[in-house]
């Protein structure tokens, strides 16, 4: 691939400074038109050690209004990085909508120095790549520009000015042993580089190759394309548009069976329930201990109609477990902070580290659930989001996470007798709201989005399990025993 590309071409200095003055000149313009049309844009590159990453950065933020964009060198991961799954620190970084998130190296650098010095390298390469374009495609769906340029310059380019740095007293100190066996090594790299850009050159995210053995020729060539391509987007876009585009086909994911039952099989007293409850607590607590010392993060979610007793379960669920080694998530509606970002984006945020548990009280099937029923997002959207769910979650199994989903079952009768008790107890008042008795009403839209939600997103990777809570009792018990045997199926 990289043979097809002439690394001789160069832009005298007179042609150079007559064009570049008015490219940043139209950037700055377009900058503003993204950030009236709340369009998020990502440019990042890549290329070869020495070949200019730092200077083209430099060039394309010059004439940009620095309270627009945020500028990302993306060096090795920090401790609490790398408790985490490859692309969690880049989700945390993605632009909010109207910005711009420029990365100087990205995660196809860190994937290629994480994983292919690895044992087992390729099937990490090939897994990696099938997260990327996951990654790149959910946010392009979700109305994202992503522009991605390769600097490429030759083997003995790259040996001439990592010789000149090394003379140079400014710069030598940025030239250490790592870069010289990065260069001895090129033609390795060489075939593993262009399987990258060939599995991840997409319509939503291309790459652009580069040119960089001449400095005016490789600014010009970027900036070219960067205009370009802002120009074409924003001539077509509409910002009641997002979320209108899809890259693949969204009835992909094939319906299974999960039954949902609110009456469980058996019935306990109170004498078996507490002793069968004090037992199951010590097990969840070992549990906990052996997932920290193997660092696998674990998460929980807590999913299910509104009085199925989600918080009292959790209460059960955590009670005699480390308080240092697990974090309760309640999720309610977004902020306008959380507004402006893909909808994954605070959630992913709040991925549990390696060897910690994090339970999620409602979750990301918001989406498919209160936002698809009371029509805060469009239908494209939700329909949409049960492959991404899916992707995420899979995902963050395949990076050695844990995951288990709880959907917590009542009947319409039950739910009303708890409302009720709700509203004459003053120490449970505070828990019922004219919120709750207006999606009661919309009882039957909401059954038929929870049965497409756990039809469509019981996967393999991330089984549902329904808990029948009518009996708080059992609801409690079946939950922390589910926990156990699937903490002991991992470990």
């Amino acid at each position: 691939m990289f043979e097809r590309f002439d690394l001789t071409k160069k832009t005298p200095d007179k042609v150079f400074l007559k064009d570049i003055e008015e490219m940043q000149k139209e950037l700055g313009m377009l900058q503003r038109e993204l950030r009236d049309k709340k369009i998020p844009v990502i440019i990042l590159v890549e290329g070869w050690h020495a070949s200019g990453i730092t200077m083209v950065m430099n060039e394309l933020i010059k004439l940009l209004d620095p309270r627009g964009f945020s500028l990302y060198s993306i060096g090795s991961p920090t401790d609490d990085e790398r408790a985490r799954p490859l692309l969690w620190r880049f989700w945390e970084q993605i632009p909010p909508r109207g910005r711009i998130a420029l990365f100087a190296r990205s995660w196809y650098s860190r994937s290629l120095a994480e994983i292919i010095s690895g044992i087992g390298w390729k099937q990490g390469v090939k897994r990696s790549l099938s997260q990327i374009n996951q990654f790149e495609r959910q946010l392009a769906d979700d109305g994202t520009i992503i522009l991605k340029f390769f600097l490429h310059i030759s083997k003995e380019e790259q040996k001439k000015r990592l010789e000149e740095r090394e003379q140079n007293l400014l710069t030598s100190w940025m030239i250490n042993k790592g870069d010289w066996d990065l260069h001895n090594q090129y033609e390795s790299y060489l075939p593993v580089i262009e399987e990258y850009i060939e599995e991840t050159d997409h319509s939503y995210a291309p790459w652009m190759i580069i040119e960089a053995t001449d400095r005016n020729y490789t600014i010009l060539k970027v900036f070219s394309a960067v205009i370009k391509i802002l120009e074409k987007n924003l001539a077509v876009s509409d910002e009641n548009a997002r979320g209108k585009t899809v890259h693949y086909e969204i009835t992909r994911p094939k319906k299974g069976e999960v039954r949902r039952k609110c009456l469980p099989a058996v019935t306990l007293g109170r004498h078996e329930y507490e002793q069968k409850l004090l037992a199951c607590q010590e097990q969840v607590r070992e549990i906990q201990y052996r997932l920290f010392k193997r660092k696998i993060p674990l998460i929980i979610v807590y999913e299910g109609w509104d009085a199925a007793g989600k918080g009292g379960n959790i209460m059960r669920l955590v009670r005699q477990m480390n308080p240092r080694g697990y974090d309760v998530i309640p999720i309610s509606k977004p902020n306008d902070t959380e507004n402006v970002y893909n909808y994954l984006w605070r959630f992913v945020h709040k991925y549990p580290k390696a060897g910690h548990i994090t339970i999620f009280d409602r979750s990301w099937y918001g989406r498919v659930l209160v936002e698809r029923v009371e029509g805060f997002c469009s239908e494209t959207e939700w329909k949409r989001a049960y492959i991404e769910i899916n992707e995420m979650e899979e995902t963050y199994v395949e990076n050695g996470g844990g995951i288990i989903k709880f959907w917590l079952e009542i009947d319409k009768d039950e739910q009303g007798r708890r409302f009720s008790q709700r509203q004459t107890d003053q120490l449970k008042k505070w828990k019922i709201t004219d919120e709750d008795w207006r999606n009661r009403e919309k009882w039957d839209l909401y059954e038929l989005a929870v049965d497409e939600m756990l039809a469509r997103t019981n996967t393999r990777a991330a089984p549902w399990t329904v808990v029948e809570s009518n009996d708080k009792w059992y609801a409690r018990l079946k939950t922390l025993q589910t926990v156990i045997s699937y903490g002991e199926q991992i470990l």
